[in-house]
């Protein structure tokens, strides 16, 4: 036997442990066997060229109000850009009966739940400072504020331009107490080994990932992953009252008692 066979054996292991480390550096994005169809995801019928804006934003259906995923798949439609998501089939056809009363119901709970992490006190047209009833209204699927109705027009020309202005004002707004260390995808640090988090807006919500990969995985599910910054956000706020309360329990701030 040769010295080349004996050694190339172990060449190949030391090959095989090199591919094997540059894979797991990120580990749960790693391609998938194209031949393993249970490991594909669904199809989506939303496609990004499609969209407008942010996806369904809410984690129910329109129509049943059952929450999305409760039946398998969200059956997921494009209205003129913009995204709804539903429980099942049979509900679209539903929704599409009256669009305009459908979307008017969307937005009023759009405008309830983005409303109080709306991130400028002035439009973001002009500028210029909100008065105390702003025009409000949604554009796919995100609440804007402006001064008046006629700013609408100025806004429509380049929404993607104010989509930008305002996702870095709700970036700039929401960082400070921001609630989250990990990336809610990933769980990896943030701004760890994969290098400077990547900062998201989605339905109005700031959220940090580790990496661009881990945008997809919120496309999928953003419901999911609003309702992950929303949980740890009530956590952190709630925890100098629970603070508090522990203490009244102890006896330390109690007046009575036997």
């Amino acid at each position: 036997m040769t010295t080349f066979s004996v050694l190339r054996p172990a060449f190949a292991s030391a090959l095989m442990l090199s591919i094997s480390a540059a894979y797991a550096q990120h580990d749960h994005h790693s391609p998938k066997p194209a031949n393993d169809s249970s490991q594909q995801a669904a199809p989506d019928s939303s496609k990004p060229t499609d969209r407008t804006g942010d996806p369904y934003p809410l984690g129910t259906c329109p129509i049943s109000g059952k929450k999305l995923g409760a039946m398998g798949d969200a059956d997921i439609k494009i209205y003129d850009g913009r995204e709804v998501r539903f429980c099942c089939p049979m509900c679209p056809p539903k929704f599409e009966k009256d669009l305009p009363a459908s979307f008017a119901k969307i937005d009023a709970k759009i405008e309830k739940d983005q409303g109080p992490l709306y991130p400028l006190t002035t439009s973001v047209v002009t500028g210029k400072n909100l008065p105390v009833s702003p025009y409000e209204f949604v554009y796919g699927n995100r609440l804007i504020r402006l001064g008046s109705e006629t700013e609408k027009a100025t806004f429509l020309q380049e929404p993607k331009k104010y989509i930008q202005e305002l996702d870095a004002a709700a970036i700039k707004a929401q960082l400070p107490t921001y609630p989250l260390t990990k990336c809610p995808v990933s769980d990896e640090d943030t701004g760890g080994a994969m290098g400077e988090a990547k900062n998201i807006v989605v339905g109005g919500r700031l959220v940090q990932l580790c990496c661009s990969d881990c945008k997809a995985d919120v496309e999928r599910d953003p419901a999911k992953y609003i309702n992950t910054v929303d949980q740890a956000r009530k956590s952190k706020t709630a925890a100098p009252g629970a603070d508090t309360d522990k203490k009244a329990d102890n006896g330390e701030q109690k007046q009575g008692g036997h």
